[in-house]
C-alpha cells in the first residue's frame, strides 16, 4: 500500500510539515508496511519555503529582518536550483509572528518583506518567488518599497514613515532608488485568492477584521489604501487596483504587480509543478490531507479543493483530516472519501490546538489499522 501524505498547514497549531510527519508516525504505527510519501503543501502561505525546500533539495539562508511592527526577529528564506530565491512573506510580516492583542493592521507593516528581498537581490539572486498569504498587514505593500529603497513623502515634503495610519498622507513619491535596486530581477507572486485591492471584496474588508480591524477601523483602512493607491496609479501610469490577486497579503500583490511588474500565479500550481504533484498521485494507492478548518469555502477553491479534484481525475481515493468541519459543509460530488476531525477527539479547542500533532497521529493510526484490515480480508 502506498500512501501520499499531502496536507496543507493547521493554521495557529502545526506547520504542514509536522503534520506530515505526524499522520506519517499514526500510519507506520498501525501497519509498518505501508510506503509512505511525505508531501508537505501550501498555497503560498506559511510552509510555502519549506514545501519548495525540500521538493527540489535546496536550502535555506537564515536572516535578520523587521516583524510586522518594527521588532527583529531571526527568520529564513529558501534557495532552490542554486539560482532562485523563494520568499514567504509570512515569516516577516506575518499574522502569526504578533500576539492576538497586539493585531492591527493601522500600523503593522511589510517592511521585513522587503528586507528579505532586498538580501535574496544583494547576495545575486535575479528570480524571486514570493509567497503571499498569512499576512498581518493592510498598508498595500507601501512598508516592502519602503525596505528597497523607496521614499515616501506627505504633502509638506516630509518622509512618512511605515504602516497603513501613512497611506492616505502620501502625496509623493522618490522610487530611483528602489528601480535601481530591483530593475534586473524577475519577481514571481503565488496565491490562490483573486480578490482585488479595493472594494467589498478587497483586501481591507475580507481580510481585515481576522487582522484585528473593526467596522470602524476597516472604513479607515480602506479609505487609506484608495487614496494611495490613487496616487499610484497615478504615478506609475498603471492602475491594477481591480486586478484579481492585488489584494493579496494585505495589497502586497497590488505592490508586487505595479512596483514590480511580477506575475501573478495560483500557489498551488506553482507547488505542484516544483514538487511533481501530478505524478505522486499517480503513483499513490490513497492519498491523506488535510488542514485546520474545513469549510465551504475551503472547498471551492482552495489547496485541499484543488489536491482533490486532482486525485479525483486519476481515480484514486482521497481522506481528509481537519482540525475542525463546519456543520453545514457539504462533501457530496467533492471526492473526499472518508473525513476526520480532531475536536471531535480532543478535550477542548485549546487541546486540539496544543495538541494537534498528538491527535493526528492517533487519526492516522486509525486510518492505517483500517487499511490492515482491508489487506487482511483479501
Amino acid at each position: 500500500m502506498r500512501v501520499l501524505i499531502a496536507p496543507n498547514n493547521f493554521k495557529e497549531s502545526i506547520s504542514a510539515n509536522d503534520a506530515a510527519d505526524a499522520i506519517k508516525q499514526g500510519l507506520l504505527a498501525a501497519n509498518p508496511s505501508i510506503n509512505t510519501n511525505c508531501l508537505p503543501l501550501s498555497d503560498g502561505g506559511e510552509g510555502f519555503v519549506k514545501a519548495l525546500v525540500a521538493a527540489t533539495g535546496g536550502s535555506i539562508i537564515d536572516v535578520r529582518v523587521s516583524d510586522p511592527l518594527g521588532r527583529q526577529i531571526d527568520t529564513y528564506y529558501g534557495v532552490i536550483h542554486q539560482k532562485t530565491a523563494v520568499i514567504e512573506m509570512a515569516l516577516a510580516s506575518g499574522l502569526e509572528l504578533i500576539r492576538e492583542q497586539e493585531r492591527d493592521p493601522w500600523m503593522t507593516t511589510t517592511y521585513g518583506t522587503g528586507e528579505l528581498i532586498k538580501d535574496a537581490i544583494d547576495r545575486g539572486y535575479k528570480n524571486i518567488i514570493i509567497g503571499l498569504g498569512g499576512s498581518a498587514t493592510n498598508d498595500a505593500g507601501m512598508g516592502m518599497i519602503q525596505a528597497l529603497g523607496g521614499v515616501f513623502y506627505d504633502k509638506d515634503a516630509r518622509v512618512l514613515g511605515q504602516g497603513a495610519k501613512f497611506l492616505d498622507q502620501v502625496k509623493d513619491a522618490d522610487i530611483i532608488k528602489f528601480r535601481r535596486k530591483t530593475k534586473r530581477v524577475r519577481f514571481i507572486a503565488a496565491c490562490d485568492v483573486t480578490n482585488p485591492l479595493i472594494g467589498q471584496r478587497g483586501a481591507t474588508y475580507v481580510y481585515g477584521p481576522q487582522k484585528g480591524a473593526g467596522p470602524e477601523a476597516l472604513e479607515r483602512l480602506e479609505n487609506g489604501v484608495v487614496r494611495y493607491s490613487e496616487h499610484v496609479n497615478a504615478m506609475m501610469s498603471l492602475d491594477y487596483t481591480r486586478y484579481p490577486g492585488a489584494g493579496a497579503a494585505g495589497g502586497l500583490g497590488y505592490a508586487l504587480l505595479t512596483f514590480m511588474r511580477a506575475r501573478l500565479i495560483p500557489g498551488f500550481d506553482l507547488v505542484a509543478d516544483y514538487t511533481d504533484l501530478k505524478m505522486k498521485i499517480q503513483q499513490a494507492d490513497l492519498i491523506i490531507t488535510g488542514e485546520g478548518k474545513i469549510d465551504a469555502q475551503t472547498m471551492e477553491g482552495k489547496t485541499i479543493a484543488r489536491l482533490t479534484r486532482l486525485a479525483k481525475k486519476h481515480k484514486k481515493p482521497i481522506v481528509a483530516l481537519a482540525g475542525r468541519v463546519d456543520d453545514d459543509i457539504d462533501l457530496n460530488g467533492k471526492g473526499i472519501e472518508r473525513l476526520l476531525t480532531i475536536t471531535d477527539r480532543a478535550k477542548n479547542e485549546q487541546d486540539a490546538l496544543q495538541n494537534a500533532g498528538y491527535h493526528l497521529k492517533l487519526l492516522a493510526q486509525e486510518i492505517g489499522e483500517s487499511l490492515f484490515k482491508i489487506s487482511d480480508s483479501r
